[in-house]
């Protein structure tokens, strides 16, 4: 079990006959930051039951860092160095984020004593470092109370640290957070996954795109599926079980997607402005209907793929109005990140794709000419 930090054997779990984990395998590395996700009803919060000792398990077997934790309470797997964040915040409201991560480091003190005792030099400085981290240096000496759902999130995610667990599970971060929340969110556990094991659980596909290394997609209780991101949304298993139905998209409209969203994808990397706005308008493109739109967008997001071969897509964008639609949108959509981080002008790699895309499409020259006047405006 060398350098496996988390090992699951033949688990399940059954709730009158019903099994809402049923002969689950599961492992996981030591300082692997590992994405759960699954429709509603697909075990994942029943899986982190059993991995914290909530739930026992009907059969098999669950190995932390080579031990055994069946024989384990939920408290004692805790002081084994498993770390649970729950959807909803548990912070104390009425102390300070610094009186909560001083209360959270002093793991072995009674509350009185955490709130009363002297705080050491260590620990200190470990509150001092949290704070950084998490982003609450400027609003650590307010009442938690006071802090938003997105900082209320992060400041959990700093208590769950301080307590210096080996493995942190976190259920569901960034629900119910704006854009600009969910992306602090994601940068923090990104930040923590260079010295922590994490294990999240979430519904959101952007947000499992922004931090995803490797991806576990539970259904009906066991791992259907596991790989990058790219290769589990690719998977016709996840899609089908995800969007329940057939794509609604057709095969043309998914071409569109496709161009474009390499496009972004240009510099390796995605960002949530580009995505957005590829998602918002595409999803217009392809319906008038404001409730579909709202569809679109969720169906939308689960085809967006990194390095998808373009060249055919192309060849089958034909008319001369459409190719010149998909090169406004995917000027738009590489303009994004920049507009939003303040730049002039859109990044080298992104540029050199854009222009060999511009070069496939041959548009003819007032088509050009339109949309430089367009771009320019």
């Amino acid at each position: 079990m060398s350098g496996k930090i988390l090992e699951i054997e033949n688990l399940t779990v059954s709730f009158d006959g019903f099994k809402a984990i049923n002969n689950l395998t599961f492992n996981m590395d030591e300082g692997e930051l590992r994405v759960v996700i699954g429709p509603n009803g697909a075990g994942k919060t029943t899986f982190m039951d059993v991995i914290t000792g909530k739930t026992k398990p009907t059969e098999g077997r669950v190995f932390f860092k080579g031990k055994s934790l069946l024989p384990y309470s939920e408290h004692e797997i805790a002081c084994l160095g498993i770390g649970r964040k729950f959807q909803t915040p548990r912070v104390y409201l009425k102390l300070t984020p610094r009186e909560n991560l001083e209360l959270s480091c002093a793991r072995y003190k009674t509350v009185l004593n955490s709130l009363f005792g002297r705080t050491s030099t260590a620990e200190r400085r470990t509150v001092t470092g949290l704070l950084e981290t998490i982003g609450l240096s400027l609003k650590a000496d307010i009442p938690a109370e006071l802090l938003s759902h997105g900082e209320k999130q992060r400041l959990e995610i700093g208590m769950l640290v301080a307590q210096s667990p080996d493995l942190l599970l976190v259920d569901e971060p960034v629900a119910g957070l704006t854009d600009e929340e969910t992306e602090k969110v994601g940068d923090l556990l990104l930040a923590l996954a260079e010295s922590h094991s994490i294990m999240v659980i979430e519904h959101d596909m952007e947000f499992v795109r922004q931090i995803a290394r490797k991806v576990t997609v539970l259904h009906q209780g066991s791992v259907l599926c596991e790989g990058s991101i790219e290769e589990v949304q690719n998977d016709p298993r996840v899609i089908e079980v995800y969007l329940g139905q057939q794509p609604s998209i057709s095969d043309h409209q998914m071409k569109v997607l496709r161009i474009i969203a390499s496009m972004a994808w240009a510099d390796g990397e995605l960002s949530r402005a580009e995505l957005d706005l590829m998602l918002s308008q595409l999803s217009r493109l392809f319906s008038s209907d404001a409730e579909q739109q709202e569809k679109l967008r969720d169906e939308l997001s689960v085809y967006v793929l990194q390095d998808v071969p373009v060249d055919q897509a192309l060849d089958e964008i034909a008319s001369p109005e459409e190719r010149e639609l998909v090169a406004k949108l995917s000027y738009d959509v590489i303009r994004a990140s920049s507009q939003k981080s303040g730049s002039e002008s859109i990044n080298e790699w992104e540029a050199r794709d854009y222009q060999d895309l511009i070069d496939h499409l041959d548009l003819p020259s007032d088509a050009l000419t339109r949309l430089q006047t367009t771009v320019e405006a």
